[in-house]
């Protein structure tokens, strides 16, 4: 799908958009945050790459933004599978979950979502040459606070949901910090902690659950633009 700026895609291992996929991981999980560990492997253009055993898996999808053809953004949803998620040996979840009917087999997870930097802006970024929405996709949040832009977050999810939904996936959870649960639970998304802050990991974050059938109501009652952007469905 797209965007006015974007190109949203689900990539597929043994293509060129997987590898850079892997590519864009690994400069931030890896290079830029240092959260998890390279594994010591490279693109078949001599990049190092970030990938685990959740991969097989998962699906996933990256971002372009179309100008450049430039990863923007990246997200992967863990589906169902014997080895469980890759939140399940690094958080507490709390049971039972505030959903009767969110069993094992209807949870997926959302993993390994982020924004390139060059793609994240402050309000002091303002006239500098940074690839991206221009000024009005920005959150008006206050000075020097670095932000995701919204063009970019709600297309990922949009692939999220739209996976989610063809595949019969009722639930996702997501490990978050407080900041970005907060900026997805203002633009209506029903994000629910379901488990105590984990303190070990930088920055701290917690797990949240999410339904889909109350995000749509949610949306719908209070943001039905976002609601009609999430079920838009490709061109054929």
């Amino acid at each position: 799908m797209e965007t006015a700026y974007f190109r949203f895609e689900e990539v597929t291992p043994g293509t060129p958009d997987y590898e850079r996929y892997l590519e864009a991981r690994y400069e931030v999980f890896c290079e830029e945050l240092g959260r998890v560990d390279a594994p010591g492997l490279l693109s078949a253009q001599g990049r190092p790459v970030e990938t685990d055993q959740y991969d097989p898996f998962s699906r996933h999808f990256i971002a372009c933004h179309k100008p450049t053809d430039t990863v923007a953004g990246f997200v992967r949803v863990i589906l169902p599978n014997e080895s469980g998620l890759n939140v399940t040996p690094r958080y507490v979840i709390d049971r039972p979950l505030p959903y009767d009917d969110a069993t094992d087999d209807r949870i997926g997870e959302i993993s390994r979502m982020a924004i390139a930097p060059h793609f994240r802006r402050r309000h002091s970024d303002r006239g500098k040459p940074v690839h991206g929405d221009p000024e009005s996709e920005m959150s008006k949040k206050p000075e020097g606070l670095r932000q995701h832009q919204p063009e970019l977050v709600l297309g990922m999810y949009r692939e999220v949901y739209q996976l989610c939904r063809q595949t019969g996936l009722d639930y996702c959870v997501a490990a978050m910090d407080s900041h970005f649960s907060r900026l997805l639970i203002a633009l209506g998304f029903p994000f629910v902690p379901v488990g105590p802050v984990n303190e070990q990991v930088a920055p701290p974050r917690r797990v949240y659950l999410i339904s889909a059938r109350e995000m749509e109501r949610s949306l719908g009652e209070r943001e039905a633009d976002i609601l009609r952007f999430m079920q838009e469905r490709k061109a054929a």
